[in-house]
């Protein structure tokens, strides 16, 4: 358990923790001279029980803020002190209110120094502090009284912090490795050492660990725990970490930066955030965002509410959801509010839309589980696993057991695995079999749907990998059929006119013997001896019914060509060591031309069969 201190410069803090543990935090010659904590210090202490606690001593000056600020985010408890003769100051009662934004509801008040007034005051300042604290969002908690100097009243700090560490819940270290580093310094025959607070997973001698933002690659040569060595450490700990570059490469770590596990390197400059303002007076539209032992500029935009807003950041930062954060003004002087992180990994459109708020009520549920259920409720195209596990830092086998948990289905995915709420699934493969019927029926001269079509009128159905897995189950189950580049209910037979049924036949007898390469239009209006316009006409009605492929406006395919072209692309990709492939190597295979070939492309492009990069395309549809 991990206990801070919060009050006001001179009221005994560091008195106190030093009273609790036998250790001084005050490690700095000029804290000591000074007799004021200007850096966060660290002690521990043994309350029998088991119950080892971590006390993380913060400085009151209004100066040294930003120190308070790293150390309390990870806390779990907070003794706020007051000094008797003083009474709450200003300090108290804005470091009450960071308590407070930072969600922080275990709060216990020590009324200190109490030898030196009397009863009367301390009976005056036990009731202020009773006031102060008897406010939404924290927990109920007896003054207690203490002179640190004297033991007054250490046993009973003592026994409360024994009774709150049996009830506070086990902290789940399955995830991902993460600790927030607060001190960095380098030790005479070991090397590099960093210290800090596991936020989340477990750390061991030989792991490999990575640093945010710096991206550096460092494993660990040794760990120790309250000063002990130890060969492994655990969320909820404060532990020092030896580290040792790797490839021989120069490790750089500087407080403020973060290690963790390689996996969970992801950093983002887009926060969706659960937050509280102590006031409601107007934002400035630069804030001094402070997160773990981070600072970040940062802009805000409300979402739907005071509650909710999207956090844009000058520079990335390691987050998940959970971390708490501090918001300040420009001049990070006064506290504006604070609160959580919903999404670390927030989208940049639609972020206001009801449908992303109903997401961000979803995402403040505390468990994942209740999170991931209420998800799959509001999206049709089912929640993307592994963007959902890296949010809330989720180990690799909480999937099935999550997912059977919420009666989901679980589909592979261009991205991993996508879960789908219950009855989400059936109603795509309904909705797609019912579109296609549809069709038919409203076009029988029709030989079926393109997939663009398709994508267009199930738009409401999940996005387009989904669909196109749906196509590809019903394809698999005979349900549906692909006949070139349309779709149809097994069984549908076009009924064109006699006229264009003809017509129809002598173009594919026209156009066969050019194999890959059809005639441009004006040479195919000569070759079926119709005018200009009227062989356009026929041969755009045929295209749109399927019978035809328009891929430019002059150009007109068969569908089995086109397939045949299809083929050529995916050999053209084949041939590339990345997958990747130009126009140039694609013209040469299908002996199209420069320019035809582009049009060609371009069309995949639109049909989704292929997809420009940087490089060249790629094919996006399997053979």
């Amino acid at each position: 358990m991990i206990v801070a201190t919060a009050g006001h410069v001179d009221h005994g803090k560091s008195t106190l923790v030093a009273a609790l543990t036998g250790q001084r935090t005050d490690r700095l010659p000029e804290e000591q001279r000074r007799g004021m904590t200007i850096e966060a210090g660290y002690a521990h202490a043994d309350f029998g029980d088991g119950a080892v606690l971590d006390f993380v001593d913060l400085p009151g000056h209004e100066r040294y803020l930003r120190h308070l600020l790293a150390g309390i985010a990870a806390a779990d408890v907070a003794l706020l002190v007051v000094a008797a003769d003083d009474g709450p100051m200003p300090q108290t009662l804005e470091h009450l209110a960071l308590l407070r934004a930072l969600g922080i509801a275990r709060v216990l008040p020590v009324l200190s120094k109490i030898d030196r007034v009397d009863a009367a005051r301390v009976a005056q300042v036990r009731d202020a502090m009773q006031q102060l604290l008897h406010e939404p969002g924290l927990e109920p908690a007896a003054v207690l009284e203490v002179c640190a100097t004297r033991g007054q009243g250490l046993e009973a700090v003592r026994s409360t912090l024994r009774d709150l560490h049996r009830a506070l819940p086990q902290r789940d270290d399955r995830g991902g490795f993460r600790l927030a580093v607060d001190r960095v310094f380098t030790r005479s025959g070991a090397g590099l050492v960093v210290t800090g607070t596991v936020l989340a997973g477990r750390v061991a001698t030989a792991d490999e660990l990575r640093t945010v933002p710096g991206n550096g690659a460092a494993r660990v040569r040794g760990l120790q725990v309250h000063g002990q060595p130890v060969i492994a450490a655990r969320a909820g700990q404060r532990c020092a970490l030896n580290l040792a570059p790797l490839a021989g490469e120069r490790l750089q770590v500087d407080r403020g930066d973060w290690m963790m596990a390689p996996p969970l390197l992801a950093p983002t400059r887009r926060l969706d955030v659960r937050w509280r303002r102590p006031h409601e007076r107007a934002l400035p539209a630069q804030l001094h965002l402070h997160l773990g032992n981070a600072t970040r500029i940062a802009r805000h935009i409300a979402l739907g509410d005071t509650a909710h807003a999207q956090l844009l950041l000058d520079r990335p930062v390691s987050a998940l959801r959970g971390d708490r954060f501090v918001l300040r003004d420009p001049a990070a002087r006064q506290l504006l509010g604070g609160g959580t992180v919903l999404d670390a990994f927030a989208p940049a459109r639609g972020r206001a839309r009801p449908q992303r708020l109903a997401e961000l009520q979803a995402l403040s549920e505390p468990m994942p589980d209740r999170a991931l259920a209420a998800m799959l409720g509001l999206r049709r195209e089912g929640v993307e696993w592994s963007s959902f596990a890296l949010n809330w830092n989720l180990p690799a086998d909480a999937r099935d057991v999550m997912a059977a948990a919420a009666g989901a289905l679980c589909l592979p995915h261009p991205g991993g695995m996508r879960l789908l709420g219950t009855g989400a699934w059936p109603a795509l493969l309904t909705a797609v079999q019912r579109t296609l019927a549809a069709s038919h029926e409203r076009e029988p001269a029709s030989r079926g749907m393109t997939e663009a079509a398709l994508h267009v009128a199930l738009s409401d159905h999940g996005d387009v990998p989904l669909r196109h897995a749906a196509l590809a189950q019903l394809q698999r189950n005979g349900a549906i059929e692909r006949d070139g580049f349309v779709w149809r209910i097994p069984g549908h037979a076009a009924q064109l006119p006699e006229a264009d049924a003809v017509l129809l036949q002598r173009t594919h007898a026209v156009m066969q013997p050019h194999g890959l390469r059809p005639p441009p239009l004006g040479e195919l209006a000569v070759l079926l001896d119709l005018p200009l316009l009227e062989a356009a006409a026929f041969l755009q009605r045929a295209a749109a019914l399927g019978h035809l492929v328009q891929v430019a406006r002059n150009r007109f395919f068969l569908p089995a060509t086109l397939q045949a072209l299809v083929q050529v692309a995916r050999e053209t990709a084949a041939a590339s060591p990345d997958g990747r492939f130009e126009v140039i190597p694609f013209r040469d295979r299908s002996g199209l031309g420069r320019n035809l070939s582009i049009q060609v492309l371009e069309y995949f492009d639109r049909m989704h069969i292929t997809r420009f990069a940087k490089r060249g395309r790629v094919m996006t549809v399997p053979p």
